[in-house]
């Protein structure tokens, strides 16, 4: 589960949330408590005093400052803290929400954010941390020139990076959950060279092919490299939306997951056998599946339908694998004690089959 509300949960979302066995609180988490700090902490307590064994991770971002953060306030005595274009503005996010980037060249910046995550790690209803934007980092030209950064200056935000990676890896890994935004089909590797740094991935941006490969070609190694980070025992999390796909995304060059909410979910079926198919063919031991209606908020305007409901198909008994997923030409098959899965990542068509 991946999960933002502003207010505190009610009793019945706590007793919702308390089934999920590995549970992000994203970026927006509590902040009217007075801090996405401590409503994270309210949640995840809450949480675990109905599931001991939960899971649960506290959100941080790779380079972007969400704010509505006690570490917000901290960053902005940090002379040089935030980061700026070879003009001296600021650039933001999007003009939606404004929000500047973190300079992640500055040691002491790399310091404040290992400060932060550490704090949070101390609680014990925090079992560790999820990384993200990695993306933005790892793709020179978001920097370069969407935010028309130096290339001096973008080269030394990837150097930052790359020493904030072996920081978390070498202080936080040891004894707590990390997990990245990370495995890309658009990356040269698809992101399995970073994954010593991590305990699994998320996967993002999976189907929003980029640099003039085919959808389908994309795909393919989207679902590769997630093959092979889950056969080595890494956590993958596949969290996907169920709406019609949106031209264009917030950073502007598909870097983020963007898709309308629905309007019913009696009308995604076709789209949910797809999709879990899909995450069929990849899964292995510590796998993981939401699909969700376009947003992790769960206040607000948009009324997210998949929130406190849970699709039939997770009510299935599923069984363990009989070995991994076959693969002749863009279909895909795979055999689970309980089911049959046949994929067709061309024709975007799924198959369960329940014995």
């Amino acid at each position: 589960m991946h999960v933002w509300k502003r207010a505190s949960y009610t009793d019945e979302e706590l007793e919702f949330l308390a089934d999920f066995p590995l549970i992000t609180f994203e970026k927006a988490q509590g902040t009217a408590e007075g801090s996405v700090q401590e409503g994270t902490l309210k949640a995840a307590r809450a949480v675990k005093e109905r599931n001991a064994k939960a899971k649960i991770l506290y959100y941080k971002n790779i380079v972007i400052d969400w704010t509505g953060s006690v570490a917000s306030q901290e960053l902005e005595t940090i002379e040089g803290g935030y980061l700026q274009s070879e003009d001296a503005t600021y650039p933001v996010v999007n003009q939606n929400s404004k929000c500047k980037f973190f300079d992640i060249s500055l040691p002491e910046v790399q310091e404040w954010w290992i400060d932060d995550a550490t704090q949070m790690l101390d609680d014990p209803s925090i079992d560790g941390i999820f990384v993200d934007a990695n993306i933005k980092v790892l793709v020179e030209s978001y920097f370069l020139n969407l935010k028309k950064l130096e290339k001096e200056k973008a080269e030394k935000i990837r150097e930052g990076y790359d020493k904030l990676l072996t920081e978390i890896n070498n202080n936080l890994r040891p004894e707590n959950i990390i997990i990245a935004n990370i495995i890309r089909a658009r990356l040269e590797n698809g992101g399995l060279d970073y994954l010593d740094y991590f305990d699994g991935s998320y996967l993002e941006g999976f189907e929003h092919n980029v640099g003039g490969i085919s959808r389908p070609d994309y795909m393919a190694k989207g679902i590769a490299c997630a093959q092979e980070a889950a056969r080595q025992g890494k956590i993958v999390t596949f969290c996907i939306g169920l709406g019609e796909a949106l031209d264009k995304d917030s950073s502007g060059i598909g870097l983020d997951e963007a898709r309308k909410g629905v309007e019913s979910l009696a009308a995604v079926d076709d789209r949910l056998n797809y999709v879990a198919a899909m995450f069929l063919v990849i899964a292995e031991q510590y796998s993981y599946f939401l699909p969700y209606d376009g947003t992790w908020g769960v206040d607000g305007k948009h009324v997210n339908r998949t929130w406190m409901y849970t699709f039939p198909v997770f009510r299935k008994r599923l069984g363990p694998p009989k070995g991994p997923a076959t693969k002749i030409g863009f279909i895909y098959s795979r055999e689970f004690e309980h089911c049959s899965v046949w994929l067709d990542i061309e024709t975007e068509k799924g198959k369960l089959t329940w014995k």
